[in-house]
């Protein structure tokens, strides 16, 4: 497990990744995400003499492939032609109908997907190169945790607008969040105190497969087509440029949940490989 300082450190990073993308900051998210790595790649844990070359190349791989990930998505969102100005429908509607600019979009999007598939197969590999034991709990923890891990991703991601029409006033919304979040670690906890590390290796493996995921559907959404004389597709971008949408919250939980999912997988199976985790 990282020390003090370490947590210290991962901690500000990321706050100062999810705050960056919160903002839109490329910068300041682009910082904190490769800091997170970064320490994640050096931790002792990960590169000590007990780790076999192989498994430390598969888990390094990986955090390098999320580092790429991510340096290419804030490399294509810092290029942006407006800057920090938004653009007007006209602007927007000539810039997302043109094919140039769709291609390299889509490029740059199906890239980003194919490193965290990537990723999240030399994570993977390196998670199956344990004790049979110990993948025999993760097998038991992962239906449980990794199914609760995905309802309580949908709740997060209706709190900013849609949880709010549907109870009514923010004082019930945060209730609900309360009694959600809270019943979650709840669970979390019950599973860790019966399967040790396990349940958070599933947790960290399931927020990664969501983050792959969100990668391969937006560029499927955004691949190549003509789509100048779409009136219906004009009409929803004018919309969406007419709807001022303040912070960036999809964004924030997006990179919290890329960071995550790396630092659980990588500490869980840390702790998961070393001699004296239990062998209930």
């Amino acid at each position: 497990m990282p020390s003090a300082k370490q947590l210290v450190l991962l901690l500000g990073a990321a706050l100062l990744a999810v705050v960056g993308a919160l903002f839109g900051s490329p910068w300041a998210t682009g910082a904190g995400g490769v800091v997170v790595l970064g320490v994640l790649a050096v931790h002792p844990a990960v590169t000590g003499p007990a780790v076999p070359r192989s498994t430390r190349l598969l888990l390094q791989g990986g955090l390098l492939l999320l580092t790429l990930a991510g340096v290419v998505e804030m490399w294509g969102w810092a290029a942006s032609s407006f800057g920090d100005a938004p653009p007007s429908a006209s602007e927007l509607i000539a810039l997302v109908t043109d094919p140039v600019r769709q291609r390299t979009q889509f490029l740059r999007q199906l890239a980003v997907a194919s490193c965290l598939i990537l990723a999240g197969v030399c994570l993977g590999v390196a998670i199956g190169r344990l004790p049979r034991d110990r993948l025999r709990r993760i097998g038991l923890a992962a239906p449980a945790v990794g199914v609760l891990t995905l309802i309580t991703l949908v709740f997060v991601a209706l709190l900013p607008s849609g949880l709010t029409a549907l109870l009514g006033s923010f004082t019930n919304v945060a209730v609900t969040a309360l009694l959600v979040l809270g019943g979650y670690a709840w669970v979390v906890s019950r599973a860790v105190r019966r399967h040790g590390a396990a349940p958070i290796a599933a947790i960290g493996a399931t927020l990664l497969a969501v983050a792959a995921w969100r990668a391969v559907d937006d560029a499927w959404r955004i691949r190549p087509e003509p789509r100048g004389s779409d009136a219906f597709y004009q009409t929803g971008v004018s919309v969406s440029v007419a709807v001022e949408t303040g912070l960036d919250v999809e964004t924030a939980v997006a990179v919290a949940v890329l960071l995550l999912g790396a630092a659980l997988t990588v500490l869980a199976w840390a702790r998961l490989s070393t001699t004296h985790s239990e062998t209930r």
